[in-house]
């Protein structure tokens, strides 16, 4: 984990350690949710050694939103999640995409104190830029294609209520080759039709101004230009046709 992420962790288990758990959660218990015997297991487990298949169950399981005891709940759990995240473990059967979809019902930036949304809006910040760092490979039937898609976490931001504006403007600054790399490789998802440009995802359908902001960022008049000129920091030529292939394609 990125030092500057472990330590922004380490500050959310602080900032929200005010908060604890009762002896019931507010999930369901239904056959497709949560049993009772791991409702217990979230309880009765240190906060920190909650496994991210059991906080998964709470992910999947808790349906419903209230100001009181859910929004305690959620924030007992937050720092947890912000761990098990940067350690690319997400809490959630569906993968990193909509780990935070609770968040979405919070209103949390008007509703909670000051000091929680700005750890929030800087664990976004410094989760993309660790991932802006990795650009390990995985070979696909058309050829290498970047382990980490960083359009995961774009859609966690989106997904959680984020400010997403905020998490582009620091993939904007953020250190070259792997700023461009990681836009190279978003490039194919991005879609032109009716007037509109816009970054293509399931996740954003329900998002459109959301996906529209991904696309203009991706569609900026200096982005190809810097992804050429990142070509000749790579030494991996893998990675140089992965961008070379990309700038080919737009």
């Amino acid at each position: 984990m990125r030092t500057e992420l472990r330590c922004l962790v380490e500050e959310a288990y602080e900032k929200f350690a005010t908060y604890r758990v009762s002896r019931s959660l507010t999930v369901c218990h239904c056959s497709c949710c949560v049993t009772e015997a791991d409702e217990h297991l979230l309880i009765k487990t240190p906060l920190r050694e909650i496994p991210s298949t059991l906080l998964a169950e709470y992910t999947n399981s808790a349906h419903s939103w209230d100001d009181g005891p859910v929004a305690r709940e959620m924030r007992y759990f937050l720092p947890r999640y912000f761990e098990l995240l940067a350690d690319n473990d997400p809490p959630d059967t569906c993968g990193m995409d909509i780990c935070l979809r609770r968040l979405r019902y919070a209103d949390w930036r008007a509703k909670w104190p000051e000091r929680e949304c700005a750890i929030i809006d800087r664990f976004f910040d410094e989760l993309l830029l660790q991932g802006l760092e990795r650009t390990d490979l995985v070979q696909w039937p058309v050829g290498w294609r970047l382990a980490f898609d960083i359009a995961d976490i774009l859609t966690l931001v989106v997904t959680a209520h984020g400010d997403l504006h905020r998490v582009l403007a620091t993939w904007e600054t953020a250190a070259d080759p792997g700023a461009s790399v990681h836009m190279a490789a978003l490039l194919d998802r991005l879609h032109h039709e009716a007037g509109r440009t816009y970054f293509h995802s399931a996740y954003l359908d329900e998002y459109p101004e959301e996906a529209d902001a991904i696309g203009a960022f991706l569609a900026r008049p200096g982005v190809v230009p810097r992804i050429e000129a990142a070509f000749f920091e790579l030494t991996d030529p893998r990675l140089q046709k992965l961008v070379s292939d990309a700038v080919y394609l737009t």
